[in-house]
């Protein structure tokens, strides 16, 4: 594992998730392989919540969080300590709220409630 992984996982969990991104996607560009593959998922996780939540664009949002559920489905149910099924199930709910707002903006309780990565020991 990449010693700035749990940096990042820090970062998204703190809804900081541009700086998340580019941290995530410094490493991606030294990963090989699998890892790599798991990178770029939480890469389009990230950048899909920071549309959403701080650039108002949620059909963007909404591309890219379908693009990074793609991505992960096949690292279920964990991978890198990542509570992988627990993220994936999240973000499917998080990304059918996204398709039900009548709203561009996310309000405060959607802000509040985001998905949140957590690892498993």
């Amino acid at each position: 594992m990449h010693e700035k992984f749990t940096e990042a996982i820090s970062l998204f969990n703190q809804r900081e998730y541009f700086t998340c991104h580019q941290l995530l996607e410094d490493m991606w560009h030294d990963a090989e392989g699998d890892d790599r593959h798991f990178y770029e998922g939480l890469i389009r996780l990230a950048t899909g919540m920071h549309l959403r939540v701080n650039r108002r664009i949620p059909q963007g949002a909404i591309n890219l969080l379908k693009q990074g559920l793609m991505r992960l489905e096949n690292y279920r149910p964990v991978y890198l300590t990542v509570d992988v099924a627990r993220l994936y199930t999240d973000i499917e709910s998080h990304l059918e709220e996204v398709k039900a707002s009548k709203s561009p903006q996310a309000g405060f309780f959607e802000r509040w409630r985001a998905p949140r990565i957590y690892f498993v020991s």
